[in-house]
């Protein structure tokens, strides 16, 4: 199975703007993909439609053979919820809760907490945060938050794994950890991960990568 982006066109405003001009290729399962450009070259507005959170303008997006942008609402959240995982440049954790609480956010939704727990700590401690569970966000280190944020998309075991520009607010340091974290996702837990940067470095270190330019692919590498 893959992922299938089929002449896909994305437009803003009014007079509307084509920020996505026909792209089209395929990923296959278990590979970790780059979306690489400059600024305004469409990777990021690429990534949410890919993702299924916000519809193109013209086109399909299919995912495991189902064209997403037709299912029904409930159908979506629940097609999201079993084969999903998202990771944003910002770690939207909630702050009033602790780590682990966090992290088992998904699994509330589907009333299966205290059967992901020790999953979900089994994470942490894979992601060197043992002794963080019961800490809040605002007690650790902007590396450590986008670690619980990972872990918090990897906790249902998605098939799929999102991330938009992860390391863009990291140091070199926690940029090149989580950069080993998504690369474990893919090698480890066998999710295929599309992942977004703007860094050349970080792009190369995946299995594939897909360049943009002006809102068309330019090159697949």
């Amino acid at each position: 199975m893959s992922i299938e982006v089929s002449n896909v066109k994305k437009l803003f405003g009014n007079p509307a703007v084509e920020v996505l001009k026909g792209i089209s290729f395929k990923i296959d399962n278990g590979k970790f993909v780059s979306l690489t450009g400059k600024s305004g070259s469409g990777k990021s507005t690429l990534l949410y439609i890919m993702s299924s959170l916000d519809a193109p303008t013209e086109g399909s997006i299919k995912i495991d053979g189902e064209d997403v942008y037709k299912l029904s609402q409930k159908d979506l959240h629940q097609f999201r919820n079993r084969k999903m995982g998202f990771v944003f440049q910002f770690h939207y954790l909630l702050p009033e809760i602790t780590c682990l609480e966090n992290v088992l956010m998904p699994t509330m939704k589907t009333g299966q907490m205290k059967e992901y727990e020790k999953p979900a700590k089994d994470l942490l401690a894979l992601f060197g945060l043992k002794d963080k569970f019961d800490r809040l966000p605002r007690q650790l280190s902007g590396g450590e938050q986008q670690r619980v944020a990972i872990a918090r998309a990897m906790i249902m075991r998605p098939k799929y794994l999102f991330a938009d520009e992860p390391t863009g607010n990291l140091d070199s340091a926690n940029g090149e950890l989580v950069m080993k974290i998504l690369k474990s996702a893919n090698s480890s837990f066998g999710a295929t991960v599309v992942m977004v940067t703007h860094d050349p470095d970080f792009a190369a270190q995946a299995t594939s990568q897909v360049f943009l330019l002006d809102g068309k692919v330019s090159g697949i590498r």
